[in-house]
């Protein structure tokens, strides 16, 4: 067919809507549309709103994700201790009085460093401590020497008459590559609880 013997655009539209029924436009039909019901807001609590914001950080990337019952994750504390003493050094809780940083550190002089620093803090009368020992990451192998001996080192020898506790860091303080610990208060009878 050629352009010129097309019929025209209107013509062809016409022929389209041939079997098209018009709607009712009619006062009865929309009469039955539902309405729209809107709720009063409900006034949410401080608690609940902070819930809401740490979980609109967790999704948004910008709060640490942190699993405590992974194989990273290490805890320990003489028997007794409340279990909220212990989340609460986990999430960073207490005033970090001193550091030690075992990087490059072979095993043995690690943990002679362990427990002169830990019997050094108790002496002159600190509470929380941190040891940073990495994950690991690098030592042949992959297997994380210090880290896993770490609690070996708190719960014998002169440090376990002194650590009430520890646990990874949080993650701003290391996270796994860190572990804060828990000393006793000085001056304090020394019992002969293990970790």
């Amino acid at each position: 067919m050629s352009r010129s013997a097309r019929p025209p655009d209107g013509e062809l539209f016409e022929e389209a809507m041939a079997d098209v029924e018009r709607l009712s436009t009619d006062h009865e039909r929309t009469r039955h549309l539902p309405e729209p019901r809107f709720r009063r807001p409900v006034r949410i609590s401080g608690r609940e709103r902070e819930v809401l914001r740490e979980l609109d950080q967790l999704v948004s990337g910008e709060a640490p994700f942190n699993l405590p019952d992974s194989d990273e994750y290490m805890e320990g504390s003489v028997p007794g201790l409340d279990r909220r003493t212990l989340r609460r050094l986990h999430r960073g809780e207490f005033t970090l009085e001193a550091e030690l940083d075992l990087h490059g550190q072979i095993a043995e002089a690690a943990r002679t460093a362990v427990e002169r620093f830990v019997m050094d803090a108790h002496g002159r009368g600190l509470r929380c401590i941190r040891i940073v020992h990495g994950r690991g990451l690098n030592s042949p192998g992959g297997v994380p020497v210090l880290k896993q001996s770490l609690p070996r080192w708190l719960a014998r020898g002169p440090a376990r008459h002194i650590v009430l506790g520890f646990t990874t860091a949080a993650p701003p303080d290391g996270g796994a590559g860190a572990t804060y610990v828990l000393l006793r208060k000085r001056g304090r009878p020394l019992r002969r609880d293990s970790l």
